[in-house]
């Protein structure tokens, strides 16, 4: 079950089925979070060493 973290701490797991509804509705009293990465971006192209 997906978990909202509501402001003041409080969290609370939601069914899948009902969560659209349950964050429409409690959007004024839900909190923002954003997971941070485990390692950092990094372009590619320039990272990529060849073995030749």
């Amino acid at each position: 079950m997906p978990t909202v973290y509501l402001k003041g701490g409080e969290t609370v797991e939601v069914n899948l089925e009902e969560l659209e509804d349950y964050l429409y509705e409690n959007q004024k009293h839900i909190e923002t979070r954003r997971k941070k990465l485990r390692r950092p971006l990094t372009n590619s192209a320039t990272t990529f060493t060849s073995n030749k």
